[in-house]
């Protein structure tokens, strides 16, 4: 058998935090050896998501964890408050990060993209994980090419943190690679407001 890959998992007692945790666990190939998320700090992770104990107990510490449990990766389902240092701690540490936390700007990827060159690791942002967000977003971008009006509506609930969402983001700017700038009205229009150069839209009369 190949070496087993070492896990941590910060946002560990977080839904999809526990959805990981309990996926490692159960994957012969990967180990859980930390488990960082402030809510359920000392107890067991496997207890926490429901399987048997899996001596890796959750710790609030995320340095701290990382120097002592000496993972390859870390997956990260925080919030976007603590994405960006939890992420730069763990390149910093030479550990490998899996990122599934939105709210990143460009600058920060920039940033992150630096430091992982110089330290030779890689590092994975995704805004979504789900198969069928990803083909969405693939879908979204080849229909843009031929319709030539978008409009993006997502449901969350009012306690959302990112809003927009990475996952709306990242499908606009697919939206905005593949199609072609969109003027509205005749292009040899005359009529303009006195004064400016916006355009005088008149309501059509009723039908």
């Amino acid at each position: 058998m190949s070496q087993q890959i070492k896990v941590a998992v910060a946002g560990a007692a977080g839904r999809m935090g526990r959805e990981v945790v309990k996926m490692v666990l159960e994957d012969p190939t990967l180990t859980l050896v930390a488990a960082i998320g402030r809510s359920a700090s000392g107890e067991d992770a496997g207890r926490l998501v429901g399987l048997p104990d899996a001596g890796v107990v959750m710790t609030d510490d995320l340095e701290r964890s990382l120097r002592d449990s000496r993972p390859d990766v870390l997956v990260d389902f925080t919030n976007p408050k603590s994405a960006m240092p939890n992420t730069m701690t763990a390149v910093k540490l030479g550990v490998r990060p899996v990122v599934g936390t939105t709210g990143f700007t460009q600058e920060q990827m920039d940033e992150i993209d630096r430091e992982c060159r110089e330290r030779g690791i890689g590092c994975l942002i995704a805004p979504n994980f789900s198969i069928g967000a990803l083909l969405m977003m693939k879908f979204a971008a080849e229909a843009a090419k031929y319709m030539p009006h978008v409009e993006i509506i997502e449901y969350h609930g009012d306690q959302k943190l990112d809003a927009p969402s990475g996952t709306s983001i990242k499908t606009a700017e697919r939206i905005a690679e593949s199609r072609r700038e969109l003027r509205q009205g005749n292009p040899n229009e005359e009529e303009v407001i006195e004064g400016g150069p916006r355009r005088l839209f008149r309501r059509l009369p009723d039908t």
